[in-house]
């Protein structure tokens, strides 16, 4: 009798624990389930989620290997050693961006349609705040800004980029654009030579001119000659194209000057490509946006797009800083402190065309 009575109470525990087996099997279904759900399939517990299952598996003895679904065994392990040795859990998730930080991301983008992430932190940087480029991805994705940046992948160096590279404070690149004028006698062509200091990035820009004839060409060579000596900067090399106005006269004088003229291969753009890309911004982001009434017009809009671009622009190859403090680092505020970064004060050129924004001093 009493054998038979062990039997049941035998029976009676295989069917709970079968139940119960099966009531873990399903608790596990689910969190498998919830993390496939879930972007890059990963949980990351909050320090006092962490702190309530270690908890419940002190209760197991902390054998929890066959149950445990939300990380893994091994994490598990490692949380038993940071409490056991007193070590606090570090911070997860990303930073919590400020709601004034974000506010002026959002302000930049739709202010300047055309400006993109990485044009964004640099003019952040500029007013001393730090944010990442994936950062300001994200705050303009929830509010449905999506600038498209270009992205380039890197290729094994050539000679020219070495030359470049080592060459590349005493370097000057210069090139031709033209701009339709319309005059009382109809539409003209007018003609301006850029001088782009490789090293520092600063422009030096012709007034312009209908006539690019070898005496004008010569006088330019002179005055960015001059603007050289008044900005200390020094120059060995001059790259230009086979434009037939850098005539073999104009490299001579360079070269007397104590200049070397680097002339760009046929049919390759790129090879001037510092001076190619400062044009293809000046026209994109002002020049193509006016219709310009005579060579006084398109001196003035030209004058104050260098200047801008000499004083207020951050330059991505200088890692987004300003001309003027290019020479080193800025101070850089963390994107989760919160300070009284308002008023942000905009300076305006060209109608508003190009914006500068700036921190008001205390």
């Amino acid at each position: 009798m009493v054998h038979w009575f062990y039997v049941a109470l035998h029976l009676l525990a295989e069917a709970g624990a079968a139940r119960r087996d099966a009531r873990v099997r399903f608790l596990k279904a689910q969190v498998e389930i919830l993390r496939r759900k879930l972007g890059g399939n990963r949980v990351i517990p909050s320090p006092d989620d962490r702190a309530r299952l270690l908890a419940i598996g002190q209760e197991l003895d902390h054998d929890v290997a066959d149950v445990i679904g939300i990380v893994t065994p091994r994490t598990y392990c490692r949380w038993i050693t940071d409490l056991r040795e007193g070590r606090r859990p570090k911070r997860v998730g990303r930073l919590k961006i400020a709601r004034n930080m974000r506010e002026l991301v959002i302000r930049l983008a739709k202010e300047n349609a055309g400006w993109g992430y990485r044009r964004i932190v640099g003019e952040l940087r500029k007013l001393r705040l730090k944010l990442g480029r994936s950062s300001v991805r994200r705050i303009l994705k929830d509010e449905g800004l999506t600038p498209s940046p270009q992205r380039r992948g890197k290729a094994g160096e050539t000679t020219w980029q070495k030359f470049i590279r080592l060459h590349v404070n005493t370097l000057v690149a210069c090139d031709f654009f033209t701009k339709d004028v319309i005059t009382p006698f109809g539409v003209r062509v007018a003609y301006c030579l850029a001088f782009i200091h490789v090293g520092t990035r600063k422009v030096f820009l012709s007034p312009p001119t209908y006539h690019p004839n070898d005496r004008w060409v010569q006088q330019q060579r002179r005055n960015m000659m001059m603007w050289l000596d008044d900005h200390e900067l020094e120059a060995r090399f001059l790259i230009h194209d086979r434009d037939s106005k850098f005539s073999a006269v104009f490299r001579r004088l360079c070269g007397s000057s104590g200049i070397q003229c680097v002339r760009t291969p046929l049919l390759a753009p790129d090879a001037n490509a510092f001076a190619e890309a400062w044009i293809g911004s000046f026209k994109r982001e002002c020049l193509n946006h006016f219709l310009c009434f005579g060579l006084g017009h398109l001196g003035y809009i030209c004058s104050q797009y260098v200047r801008f671009f000499n004083q207020h622009r951050p330059h991505q190859g200088l890692g987004n800083r300003i001309l003027p403090a290019a020479t080193g680092p800025p101070e850089e505020l963390a994107p989760e402190y919160s300070p009284e970064i308002d008023p942000i004060r905009c300076q305006r050129f060209l109608g508003g065309l190009l914006r500068h924004y700036y921190r008001v001093a205390a």
